[in-house]
């Protein structure tokens, strides 16, 4: 019986999206996103540090690598159960948190979605690709 394993390949673009996605993403919130936080068009175009770009990499790649080895253990073996289980991952283990921690911080139920929301697609698409694009020994 073969083995599966982790496809590197699968996980780089997962990354890739995983940047792509959020900017897009953001791009389509922007206005509602900054309203919900208070910030000001000249607040965010005053920040220019890159350490939230370099987190966000390093975060999608131990995301994409960790999904991916879980799905090498439980075993995802399709396209469909993939999304399933990468939607599944997503709820449960980011959207459901953002939510319960932004109720705490009294922000708005609507930011938890915007912000939780981009995450549970990153995760289904993620989980899409490696369900779908799997690599044996």
């Amino acid at each position: 019986m073969r083995k599966q394993s982790v496809n590197l390949w699968a996980v780089l673009v997962c990354v890739v999206l995983g940047q792509i996605i959020p900017a897009l993403w953001y791009t389509i919130f922007s206005e509602r996103w900054m309203a919900l936080n208070g910030f000001t068009m000249e607040q965010i175009k005053a920040e220019t540090s890159p350490v939230p770009y370099l987190a966000s990499i390093v975060s999608s790649s131990l995301m994409a690598y960790t999904l991916a080895w879980v799905f090498t253990k439980i075993p995802v073996r399709s396209l469909l159960s993939g999304l399933l289980t990468g939607s599944l991952f997503g709820v449960v283990f980011v959207l459901f948190e953002i939510i319960v921690k932004d109720m705490f911080s009294l922000r708005p139920l609507l930011l938890s979605f915007i912000d939780g929301g981009v995450s549970v697609l990153v995760y289904a698409i993620t989980g899409a690709i490696l369900g779908a694009w799997r690599k044996y020994d």
